[in-house]
């Protein structure tokens, strides 16, 4: 689903505010979306295709969630090869409440299965 039509989605847009249980959005979604993570990086299950931090379903692969995390909040320490560091804030562990950090953590950790 592109990231437009998941954030709207998640936004409850749409004609009557409902939206059909088929078309239920993983909360971490809204969290991509509220971080503009996709401007960055390309992620299928968010319909992202940023091109200028790796490909989050590539080099989260099979990562546990404590690999992804980390990844989230220390990107220096685990820059993806071929990529500098300094390019992804070094700040979400304070921009992010725990709760969107777990749903974040989660919605990558499902769609790089």
């Amino acid at each position: 689903m592109p990231l437009l039509a998941a954030a709207a989605l998640a936004a409850g847009c749409g004609d009557d505010g409902q939206r059909p249980a088929s078309a239920a959005v993983h909360p971490g979604v809204r969290v991509w979306a509220a971080h503009g993570c996709g401007s960055c990086h390309a992620f299928a299950p968010a319909g992202a295709t940023g091109t200028l931090g790796p490909d989050l379903r590539r080099t989260l692969r099979g990562a546990p969630a404590a690999v992804i995390r980390r990844a989230i909040v220390d990107p220096s320490a685990s820059a993806s090869r071929g990529y500098g560091t300094g390019a992804m804030p070094e700040d979400y562990a304070r921009r992010m409440s725990r709760r969107e950090l777990d749903r974040l953590v989660a919605f990558l950790a499902q769609g790089t299965r």
